[in-house]
């Protein structure tokens, strides 16, 4: 059966929609400095003002194999999140993150039967996030630690659809797909199954004026796809809704990474992140996944009557990442400027990005490009500048 695609699809990606969607690579080091930090809740104990965060991403893609192409794009809130410290209580702070997502309809033609197929579908698995971080006492105020409770949700659904036959049958054929309109569509919902414990994530975070290190884990959680499925022929005729469910683990996380600040305003970031399947089925024959990351930023004043140029942060940032498929790649390179809005520290940041993911059979390579806006801080709640 051959099947040709006849319209676009919308979607941050076609590579993955086959397991629970993309997670992207990440796209600036807000592992290391700034913000709160899904993989790295210690950062947030250096911090002593309430800060508020939301990120909106755009991401245009164009899907090829052979001599075919789809255009894909997707426009997300990726995460939200606020920064609260407590002074010598510590730090609390919640996030909620996109963590897979997949967003599609792509229109089709089965040429063997002559008949237009149409699939939407949308799977998306979400956390919440609250953490709490404390600074070390004494001589070990530069070490922070940080832990997270991981609170997992989502739901998916997918219509397909296969219209009438645009052929016509011989009679004792005829009862193939002759005016009727067959609908298959699937309803489900996420929730996580593993013991209670394993949705804590930790991380260790070391901070001076010139050099920040962190490293943090996150184990493994099993969770559980509650499936409905029903089919209809044409309007009327549905037939009794059947249930099953899937088991499904996330993968264990471990990351570590590296900030240098050298000449007083020259910042280098580096960052590793490792993904463990443990034989799930999202990891699609390739039991690890792994992203290097590299940033390089020149950091401003922040003073609202410095000049633009030396008041606002200006960079460029790199990765490479392979991905939970097999033979799945991606390169990418964002230039990004982070502007300081007013007197209260508000900060606005703006990047384009692009890169290529790179597949082989039977998943399509993607070049893509994008943009990202991210806003910190909201009237009197505002940034400032690390203790010491």
């Amino acid at each position: 059966m051959f099947l040709l695609a006849v319209c676009a699809s919308s979607a941050a990606s076609l590579i993955g929609t086959d397991a629970l969607g993309m997670e992207p690579a990440p796209k600036n080091a807000v592992i290391i400095r700034n913000g709160f930090v899904s993989q790295n809740p210690a950062i947030n104990a250096f911090e002593n003002k309430t800060k508020f965060g939301t990120v909106i991403q755009f991401e245009y893609a164009v899907a090829r194999k052979d001599t075919n192409s789809i255009s894909v794009n997707s426009f997300t809130v990726p995460s939200i999140s606020m920064v609260l410290p407590l002074g010598f209580l510590g730090t609390f702070g919640i996030g909620l993150e996109q963590k897979y997502f997949a967003n599609n309809r792509i229109e089709l033609i089965d040429t063997a039967l002559n008949s237009n197929i149409s699939f939407s579908s949308r799977v998306g698995i979400y956390e919440l996030l609250p953490s709490y971080s404390l600074r070390l006492p004494f001589f070990l105020s530069d070490f922070a630690l940080g832990a997270s409770y991981r609170i997992f949700f989502g739901n998916s659904y997918s219509t397909l659809e296969r219209g009438r036959s645009l052929t016509e049958w011989s009679n004792e054929e005829s009862w193939i797909t002759r005016d009727v309109l067959i609908t298959k569509k699937e309803t489900s919902h996420f929730e996580a199954t593993s013991d209670w414990w394993r949705n804590f994530g930790y991380s260790l975070h070391f901070h001076r004026k010139t050099v920040d290190y962190f490293i943090s884990y996150f184990p493994s959680v099993q969770m559980e796809k509650n499936i409905r499925e029903n089919i209809q022929f044409s309007n009327f005729d549905t037939l009794q809704s059947t249930g099953r469910t899937e088991n499904f683990n996330l993968p264990k996380r471990f990351a570590s990474g590296v900030h240098f600040r050298f000449w007083q305003n020259q910042n280098l970031s580096l960052v590793y992140e490792q993904q463990d399947f443990e034989e799930s089925e999202l990891a699609q024959e390739t039991q690890k996944a792994f992203s290097y990351f590299a940033e390089y930023k020149i950091s401003g004043t922040g003073l609202h009557y410095s000049p633009f140029f030396k008041r606002n942060n200006f960079g460029l940032s790199a990765w490479y990442a392979e991905k939970y498929l097999n033979d799945v790649n991606e390169y990418g390179t964002s230039l990004f400027s982070d502007l300081w809005l007013g007197r209260r520290g508000t900060i606005l940041g703006v990047a384009l990005f692009g890169g290529y993911r790179q597949a082989k059979e039977p998943y399509w390579s993607e070049p893509f490009f994008g943009f990202k806006f991210s806003l910190t801080g909201v009237g009197n709640w505002g940034t400032s500048f690390r203790r010491k």
